[in-house]
């Protein structure tokens, strides 16, 4: 890296011309002022330099230029390319989706860009960010109704992009991290009881799609990733589902990606039941096929289907699982009146992973075991959700620990004297 100095004033001859360096004036060190003049690391090959003036004397320029030089070269140099936020968000969510985010992540994110973080911040100078900026926006979105979640997710979009921005050495300090959020208080899940999951799946055994409610019941699959299912992925003789993409909808419109983390991709063991719902799913399927023949629309290897053999809508699942859900009554209300029989307690579909979660808990499963099945991207994900489940748990493992032990013989418990 290399710099030199100018001095210069702002002199002019009786014509009104600027004289510049041939000012006699700038004899003297006193006249006029001083400025300096650095490159910097090149951009695309193309060669940049830095001009900072005003100094009011040569050594105050000097001083000024080596510093940034030694800034140069430790690297600890940061340039934006005089971008605003809101050019730099635009082009950062470009590059997201060129490295292949989800759809849905993209549409979350492009909202929120564009509704929330460039009407406000958009208009600032990338490096001029602070944490005081992000902070009224936060603030301000609080007091304009958006719920703790919402405000959060925006806050971990501009930390995620400015997190980019600050590894391309373009802001010094990522504003959105030292930011105080408000506390988001999850409500505990409250999934269907065993007697709940088989009023269920008992009405829905009728249902072409019966199995799928089955793999999400017991295997405890993300509804995009049971739709996403294939037969490659299924191993009904080894009892293993290898879970490996998964199905978004987009404004109307279904797309196969990734799952949703980096551990949703694993092996999901499942018991005879499934097994057996899949082996008969998998004869009716072959049966709506033949019928069909050259009118089946979709892919002949997956497993569940709209009745045409296109792909499963995750929408659509989630639509049928609340119709099914309220056609659902008790068998021991069979002689009352309908309008007193009891109801299926509403849920989600996403409910139905949470039921599969807390079967394994309870039949003594360990967190971390369950964590793998669900393919959550942390231990603590699992823990944070089902803290309220994971209590009884302990307690098995303690009396199972105990049993262990043998305490038939009677001990003398007496503190022994000299």
């Amino acid at each position: 890296m290399s710099g030199s100095l100018r001095h210069y004033c702002w002199c002019r001859d009786e014509a009104g011309r600027q004289i510049g360096s041939k000012c006699p004036r700038l004899t003297s060190a006193s006249h006029g002022a001083w400025s300096y003049q650095v490159d910097l690391p090149r951009l695309g090959g193309k060669r940049r330099q830095m001009h900072r003036g005003g100094f009011p004397t040569k050594r105050a320029a000097s001083a000024a230029m080596v510093a940034k030089l030694a800034e140069l070269t430790s690297g600890d140099y940061r340039d934006d390319g005089k971008q605003t936020v809101e050019t730099y968000l635009n082009a950062w969510l470009m590059r997201k989706v060129e490295d292949g985010l989800r759809p849905s992540s993209e549409r979350m994110y492009a909202a929120y860009v564009t509704n929330d973080l460039i009407p406000t911040l958009g208009h600032l100078r990338l490096s001029a960010l602070t944490p005081a900026h992000v902070d009224a926006l936060l603030r301000d979105l609080r007091r304009s109704g958006r719920g703790v979640t919402t405000v959060n997710r925006i806050r971990a979009v501009l930390r995620s992009a400015l997190a980019d921005a600050k590894r391309r050495r373009m802001v010094a300090f990522n504003a959105a991290t030292d930011v105080e959020v408000p506390s988001e208080h999850r409500a505990p899940v409250r999934p269907w009881e065993p007697s709940e999951i088989g009023a269920f799946l008992d009405h829905a055994a009728g249902h072409r799609l019966s199995a799928l409610f089955e793999v999400l019941a017991f295997a405890g699959l993300r509804r995009g990733e049971a739709c996403a299912l294939r037969w490659s992925d299924i191993d009904l003789q080894a009892g293993l589902i290898t879970v490996r993409t998964n199905l978004v909808q987009v404004n109307g419109s279904v797309h196969e990606g990734m799952p949703k983390t980096r551990k949703g991709e694993r092996r999901v063991d499942i018991g005879e039941r499934t097994i057996g719902a899949l082996v008969l799913h998998r004869l009716a399927q072959d049966a709506e096929r033949a019928t069909l023949g050259h009118g089946w629309a979709g892919a002949t290897d997956r497993v569940f289907t709209a009745p045409t053999g296109a792909d499963l809508s995750p929408d659509y699942a989630s639509t049928l699982f609340r119709r099914l859900t309220a056609q659902v009554r008790f068998p021991e209300d069979a002689q009352l009146p309908d309008e007193q029989r009891r109801r299926l307690r509403r849920i989600r579909l996403h409910d139905l992973r949470h039921g599969a979660a807390s079967l394994a808990l309870a039949a003594g499963f360990d967190i971390a075991t369950v964590s793998k099945k669900l393919g959550h991207s942390t231990i603590t994900v699992t823990a944070d959700t089902y803290s309220h489940l994971i209590g009884g748990v302990g307690r098995k493992m303690a009396d199972a620990a105990e049993l262990l032990v043998p305490h038939g013989t009677l001990r003398d418990n007496s503190v022994a004297t000299s």
